[in-house]
């Protein structure tokens, strides 16, 4: 029977690994229940665990890469498209506070939204749908996907030295790291709603 620590450690230094993950993190915005972050989170703590700076950048970089590519895909299906983004109609919700401020404040109204649950759908497609114009959403994305893909990298340098290499550790502490985030990020969500004065009608 194979050892599923030996197959584990075998996965998260593969290759293939870098190709993929930009792939999952390219798939991630339209099919935000894609595993990309626990991947990036582990992957980047065994890199750390064996010394290889330069799988690290590598994996950075694939991140970088895929966060751009899949944000080109949510912008483009959000100017032909009319239906990508969930209650469109309703003055509530991310979508409905990214395009308000997508035209003032274009990087912050991206790289704000990026880390909430279902956020970079509902910015990023929003920005298509508000036909934000190319000169300001290309620097907003690429600053929105430094971000993001610097953000998500550093926990993982971070774990490296709890996990110590140990392949099941690392994947253990990528998932649990990525629901932390997804909860913290839902928990300021629900606290700003919540503040929010409530208008009269």
């Amino acid at each position: 029977m194979t050892d599923p620590s030996a197959l584990i450690g075998y996965l998260l230094q593969s290759p293939w690994l870098v190709p993929l993950l930009a792939v999952a993190v390219m798939c991630d915005g339209p099919f935000p229940f894609l595993p990309s972050e626990p991947v990036l989170f582990s992957a980047t703590a065994a890199a750390l665990a064996d010394g290889d700076r330069w799988r690290i950048a590598a994996l950075f970089g694939a991140a970088v890469v895929g966060s751009l590519l899949g944000d080109a895909v949510l912008y483009g299906a959000g100017r032909s498209s009319h239906s990508v983004v969930r209650g469109a109609r309703r003055g509530d919700g991310i979508g409905a506070w990214v395009r308000r401020h997508l035209h003032r404040r274009p990087v912050a109204a991206l790289v704000a939204t990026r880390l909430l649950p279902g956020g970079r759908l509902a910015s990023v497609s929003a920005a298509g749908r508000v036909r934000l114009p190319l000169r300001a959403f290309l620097p907003a994305t690429v600053v929105s996907a430094l971000v993001w893909s610097t953000w998500m990298t550093g926990i993982g340098v971070l774990v490296g030295p709890i996990t110590r290499g140990d392949p099941l550790m690392s994947v253990l502490a990528g998932v649990v790291l990525a629901a932390l985030v997804a909860s913290a990020a839902a928990a300021a969500k629900a606290l700003l709603r919540l503040r929010r004065p409530v208008v009269a009608v």
